[in-house]
């Protein structure tokens, strides 16, 4: 697993007290088409059902960010691929950019994303399951500031009214609607 910045040990840490054990990683440059600058580590969450993938590396890119980042996506179990690969797109939208996603910022496509669903996006979101905490590593003994990006998978009418409403207004909807966002072929909220 890359340790590029040396604070990989102290990621894994963090992500452990969240995600539990790390199921596989996939290594960005042997394992991944094309090659890319980051690997993709996969975890099965203690809830039963639901995968949780992040990035490592992505914060040793030379992208434009307030804060070093990796990207976050969970869905539930019979999706693991799924995560793993809408993490992946957003992370190669923002190396294609080398601008950082920060909270309301939505990566999209023209077409669904994964045959067969209505999803056309993920928006850059604070976790809803495990909050700040997961969302910032703030290590002043090994000097890790990082962010941890969730990325929240969206359909086309999701996307305009983040555009026009944003992100926590949408989470609203999620909420008063019970939307089951780990589930990528829920209908569409709006």
């Amino acid at each position: 697993m890359r340790n590029e910045d040396g604070n990989t040990d102290r990621l894994l840490a963090h992500y452990r007290r969240f995600l539990g054990e790390q199921h596989r990683v996939y290594d960005g440059e042997a394992e991944q088409e094309p090659p890319r600058p980051y690997d993709l580590v996969e975890y099965r969450l203690p809830e039963p059902g639901v995968s949780a993938w992040v990035t490592n590396g992505l914060r040793t890119q030379p992208i434009s960010t307030l804060r070093a980042q990796e990207l976050f996506c969970f869905l539930r179990e019979s999706q693991r691929v799924t995560a793993g690969t809408l993490t992946a797109m957003a992370a190669d939208a923002v190396l294609g950019q080398m601008t950082g996603l920060e909270y309301d910022d939505v990566v999209k496509h023209d077409s669904p994303l994964i045959e067969g669903t209505r999803i056309h996006g993920v928006v850059a979101y604070p976790n809803p399951v495990f909050g700040t905490d997961f969302d910032l590593v703030d290590d002043r003994v090994s000097r890790l500031q990082l962010q941890i990006i969730t990325l929240i998978p969206v359909t086309p009418s999701e996307i305009e009214f983040v555009a026009e409403e944003g992100a926590d207004a949408l989470w609203d909807v999620f909420r008063d609607n019970d939307i089951d966002i780990l589930d990528i072929n829920r209908a569409p909220a709006l």
